[in-house]
C-alpha cells in the first residue's frame, strides 16, 4: 500500500534535511508544511501518516476530524501533545524519537546553568550598551557546589558527567533509582525534598506526564536553598510558572535558566492570547512568562535545547525509520 505522508510544524531550516531523507520513503506523496495540524485540519485529513512536533495537539477533537489517519509520529522524545489512549482505541500507531539528543540537551542545560551563574547574558548586554565594567556582574563558582539532577535518564546522566568534570557534587532524584549508575557516575540518590534543600543548582530532566505536573510548585520551591538556581530544559508544565517568579522575588532563587514555559503555543501567538477561548489560568501563565522574560536574573530561550545540526539529523532519520517500519508492517 502507498501511503500519503505529511510533515507538519516544520521550521525552514529543517526542510532541507527532510527533503533529503524522504527519498528513502516508499509513498504516494509527501507534504511538508510549516503550519501545525490544528491550523489546517482539512489539509491534514488528506494524509494517512502524519509527522508532527510538540506544538501540534493530537487530541480527541482533532482525531475525530482525521478519519484516514493510520500513524502519527512525533519528532520529539516527549509525546504529551498526543492522546495516546485515544490513538490506541482507534488503532492509530504512535511513534516518537526516544533518544536523539541526550548529549545535546545536557550540553544546553549546562549552557543555561553557566549563563545564569556567571551572568553572561547581562554582561553581554552591558557591553552592547557601551559599558565595559564588571561592576554588578559578580557570579558564583560551580566548583565544589551541589547540583540536583531531577530525572536521571539518559539526559540526566550526561548532565551528571558534565557536572563531575566541573568538580561539582551531585544529588539525583528518580522514580526508578539505579545504584549501579549512581556508583559509576559518582552521585547519590535522594528524595525530591532533600534535593531541593541541599542543592545549589537544580536541573530538570523529566517527561511531562501526570505524575510530574507542577513537580516544582509554590509549596515546595520554598524548600530550595537561598541563593540557588533553577534550570529547566524539560517541559514547562513540570514547573509552576508563578512559583519561579515568587521565588525570585523572595530571593530564594538567585536566578533561573529556562528553555521552556507553560502554554508555549500561546506565548508564540498573540492572536491565541486574545482569543475568547483562553482560560484564566492560561492567561496568568502567559503574563507570568512576560514578567520572567524581562528580568536580568532569568535567562530565557525558546525551547531550543534540542536544536543542534547533529540532533536534527538524528531526529529526521529516526522519524523516517519509524515511518518506513510502519509501512513495511514492522
Amino acid at each position: 500500500m502507498d501511503y500519503k505522508i505529511a510533515f507538519f510544524g516544520v521550521k525552514h531550516w529543517e526542510r532541507e534535511v527532510i527533503e533529503r531523507e524522504i527519498s528513502k520513503l516508499d509513498s504516494f506523496g509527501v507534504g511538508i508544511f510549516e503550519k501545525e495540524i490544528q491550523d489546517d485540519i482539512e489539509l491534514a485529513k488528506k494524509y494517512d501518516i502524519l509527522s508532527v512536533f510538540i506544538y501540534s495537539k493530537i487530541d480527541k477533537s482533532v482525531l475525530d476530524k482525521l478519519p484516514n489517519l493510520k500513524m502519527v509520529t512525533t519528532r520529539s522524545t516527549g509525546f504529551d501533545h498526543i492522546d495516546i489512549e485515544e490513538c490506541k482505541k482507534r488503532g492509530i500507531v504512535v511513534g516518537s524519537v526516544p533518544d536523539y539528543g541526550s548529549n545535546t540537551v545536557a550540553e544546553y542545560a549546562f549552557g543555561l546553568l553557566l549563563a545564569s551563574a556567571r551572568k553572561i547574558v547581562v554582561a553581554h548586554q552591558s557591553v552592547e550598551e557601551g559599558e565595559f565594567d564588571p561592576e554588578g556582574l559578580t557570579g558564583v563558582d560551580l566548583y565544589g557546589k551541589m547540583l540536583g539532577v531531577i530525572g536521571c535518564g539518559k539526559i540526566g546522566q550526561n548532565v551528571i558527567k558534565i557536572a563531575r568534570g566541573f568538580g561539582m557534587k551531585v544529588l539525583g532524584v528518580d522514580a526508578y533509582p539505579d545504584q549501579k549508575i549512581a556508583k559509576r557516575l559518582g552521585f547519590k540518590y535522594v528524595d525530591l525534598e532533600t534535593c531541593l534543600n541541599e542543592a545549589d543548582f537544580v536541573t530538570l530532566h523529566v517527561p511531562a506526564i501526570k505524575e510530574t505536573f507542577h513537580m516544582i510548585n509554590k509549596k515546595n520551591i520554598k524548600l530550595m536553598k537561598k541563593g540557588s538556581f533553577l534550570i529547566n530544559t524539560a517541559r514547562g508544565a513540570v514547573v509552576e510558572t508563578e512559583a519561579i517568579l515568587w521565588a525570585l522575588n523572595h530571593k530564594i532563587l538567585a536566578g533561573a535558566g529556562l528553555d521552556t514555559t507553560e502554554d508555549e503555543s500561546m506565548v508564540e501567538s498573540m492572536s491565541t492570547v486574545l482569543s475568547e477561548k483562553i482560560r484564566k489560568e492560561q492567561l496568568q501563565d502567559v503574563l507570568t512568562y512576560h514578567l520572567l522574560r524581562d528580568r536580568d536574573d532569568v535567562v530565557f530561550t525558546p525551547h531550543n535545547a534540542f536544536n543542534s545540526k547533529e540532533a536534527i539529523e538524528r531526529i529526521m532519520k529516526t522519524t523516517i525509520e519509524n515511518i518506513n517500519s510502519f509501512t513495511k508492517g514492522k
